[in-house]
């Protein structure tokens, strides 16, 4: 007898093999093979290693205190939304209205969001080689089909709009760009911006602008896709995790078209239902408060990246110094090794975690991917033990 009745139990039917095939990570992976080990030095890590300021969490307990621990509209607690749109208001010089604004569950739920509110099965997403492994998952997850296009180091890391343009088909839906970016720290100048916006333009397509580094720019300025292209065709990403060390509170948003305003508020239903009270109170403490934390974070991820340039110099293994974010790609390629192997050996050797490139995409075997969020005594020691096992020297 089986617990159904009389009787053999049929064999299980499969399980999704959606859920099955999702690309994994090999910045976990490396994670997970670093974890319990005391002596590691954590380069593979991209969080800021500040604790919140107390500030925004003083204010987020007296919100929790005074009733802010229930469930929230989808689109997120009003006042926040309107003080998100007024910021972005004043930096782009046009207006966001408070309604384009939903609150998500972190940057990557405004991700998850975006791709599913524009994108069906079979169509194309266009994505950035090299770009965070995230964009694959999530168009894989979608049923989608994610189209690379180039950012060679040969280009400072920067992709080309013609090229772009060639990749666009019948069934191309939104093409996602990344400003800062991780893992290369380029960051897209005006007129690079007001191609894509053009490129919108022409062909009717959406842009996915993932602008969570925003506030964390070394050179030049950053430039926000809202400032080149039609509102009806770009979704806006950003969050609260990189620019006030918050990446705990899961706390992002997302700015949509009118059209899409509803559609993306509806999206949270069924996924998370609201992002969470207590950190959207965190996320107005943090709008609402003294600013000068984010100037002071920045310029401590500006010292961090100089070091990493001091370290690297004269051996050219930093293609490109990155001019925003907190990551370097850093040239493996004499090692003679792919970069898992590499990223396992050095940390199984010379007790350092990093990430393999190519888990950012095909272009990327050659490279390493750091991460200059960790003091600045221990990201010494651990890019100097990265170069010397590059350079083949002796010294562990």
């Amino acid at each position: 007898m089986t617990a159904a009745g009389s009787g053999s139990a049929a064999p299980a039917r499969p399980a999704s093999q959606r859920a099955q095939g999702l690309p994994r990570s090999a910045i976990r992976e490396i994670m997970a093979l670093a974890a319990g080990r005391s002596d590691v030095i954590h380069l593979e890590v991209g969080e800021p290693d500040f604790g919140t300021p107390e500030p925004i969490v003083e204010r987020a307990f007296a919100a929790v205190r005074a009733g802010a621990t229930r469930y929230t509209a989808n689109a997120g607690v009003m006042e926040l939304r309107q003080a998100i749109a007024k910021r972005a208001s004043r930096r782009l010089g046009a207006a966001i209205e408070s309604g384009r604004v939903i609150m998500t569950t972190g940057a990557v739920g405004a991700l998850f969001t975006a791709v599913f509110a524009v994108v069906d099965p079979g169509d194309d997403i266009l994505i950035p080689d090299p770009g965070w492994p995230n964009y694959e998952s999530l168009a894989h997850l979608a049923g989608a089909r994610a189209v690379r296009y180039g950012q060679p180091a040969s280009r400072g890391f920067l992709p080309d709009s013609a090229e772009i343009e060639a990749l666009i088909g019948p069934r191309t839906k939104a093409i996602l760009i990344n400003s800062p970016g991780n893992p290369t720290g380029a960051v897209f100048p005006a007129a690079l911006m007001a191609e894509f916006g053009r490129i919108a333009a022409r062909h009717g397509i959406y842009i996915i602008s993932d602008e969570i580094y925003e506030d964390i720019v070394f050179d030049g300025e950053h430039v926000s896709i809202a400032a080149h292209a039609p509102a009806d065709r770009i979704l806006i990403v950003s969050g609260f995790s990189k620019t006030y060390a918050m990446t705990g509170w899961r706390i992002g948003y997302l700015i949509v078209p009118p059209t899409l305003a509803d559609a993306c508020a509806g999206l949270q239903e069924p996924v998370t239902s609201c992002p969470a009270a207590p950190s959207q109170a965190a996320a107005l403490a943090a709008l609402q408060g003294d600013q000068t934390m984010v100037g002071a974070f920045r310029d401590t991820f500006r010292r961090r990246r100089d070091i990493l340039a001091e370290v690297f110099a004269g051996t050219g293994l930093v293609p490109n110094q990155p001019a925003g974010a907190f990551y370097a790609l850093i040239d493996i390629s004499r090692s003679g090794m792919t970069s898992i192997a590499f990223a396992k050996a050095l940390l199984a050797e010379r007790g350092v975690a990093l990430v393999p490139g190519s888990t950012f995409g095909p272009s990327c075997d050659r490279y390493v991917r750091v991460a200059f969020t960790i003091a600045d005594d221990k990201l010494r020691e651990g890019l100097v033990r990265l170069r010397d096992r590059i350079l083949g020297n002796a010294r562990v």
